[in-house]
């Protein structure tokens, strides 16, 4: 195992993007690596819990990418980062720990690519309403589907995020006084892909508390939330840009004081 840096040396990003191998990285993490292949760590979002591999390793470009669950081609740190399910610093940490890394340049202007904010990605996108609400999606939603939401997560599973419960439940807990109103939000919530709705029945043949998985790491509902992430950013630039424009105007249109006194 190699030495960490000193707390005083910031690790170059771009040289662990670049020259730490991915396929070292992948077997460092005990991935299940075959040729350029390796199995994915997020097997429930394969049909077959991906007994053919799926994660494609593109060592000409360091780079590593499944093709069901990833929007976007993983660099080093990015795998890192999925697989532990940790943040930028600790993923850093862990490859400065296992490879030699150099120290960035001393005065050199750092940009962190991976900061998870810029894109959204499967596993590695933080809690639920991280995502909901930085990508804008929480805005769109009605007052009681926004308070639908923590019901469903608090009483869901915090392995299978699954929970089963009745729509007089969700109205108790979420302070709604509408069965349609419920049954409204949950069929946005299916609408938007992250959630799914497994309907039970009792033995009888009634129907029973249906049961709701809630599916944040669909490769649908996050491709939703990038784009609707980008038409956030667009909104916030042009609300940038009016407003540079009054105050410029402002500025035009401002009287200058005018001087009374006079030395006659």
């Amino acid at each position: 195992m190699q030495p960490v840096l000193p707390h005083t040396a910031y690790p170059d990003l771009a040289y662990i993007r670049k020259s730490v191998p991915i396929r070292a990285v992948a077997e460092q993490l005990d991935l299940a690596v075959k040729g350029r292949m390796v199995h994915c760590w997020r097997p429930q979002n394969h049909q077959h819990g991906d007994r053919t591999p799926s994660v494609g390793l593109q060592e000409r470009y360091n780079i590593a990418k499944c093709f069901v669950c990833d929007t976007r081609a993983l660099s080093p740190i990015d795998l890192v980062m999925s697989v532990l399910a940790v943040d930028l610093r600790r993923a850093v940490q862990w490859i400065t720990s296992h490879f030699k890394v150099p120290p960035a340049r001393k005065g050199r202007h750092i940009q962190h690519q991976e900061r998870w904010s810029e894109v959204f990605r499967v596993g590695t996108s933080g809690t639920a309403l991280e995502m909901l609400v930085r990508s804008g999606i929480w805005a769109s939603l009605s007052p009681a589907q926004r308070s639908i939401i923590p019901v469903l997560e608090t009483f869901a599973d915090p392995q299978t995020h699954k929970v089963t419960i009745s729509y007089r439940g969700m109205m108790r807990y979420a302070g709604i006084r509408s069965q349609s109103t419920v049954s409204t939000g949950l069929k946005r919530f299916q609408t938007l892909h992250f959630l799914r709705v497994e309907r039970r029945w009792e033995s009888d043949g009634l129907r029973a508390c249906n049961t709701y998985h809630l599916c944040f790491d669909d490769p649908e509902f996050v491709e939703h939330a990038n784009q609707h992430l980008l038409q956030q950013r667009d909104l916030i630039e042009n609300e940038r840009k009016l407003r540079r424009q009054a105050r410029n105007q402002r500025r035009q249109t401002r009287v200058l004081p005018v001087n009374t006194l006079s030395n006659d």
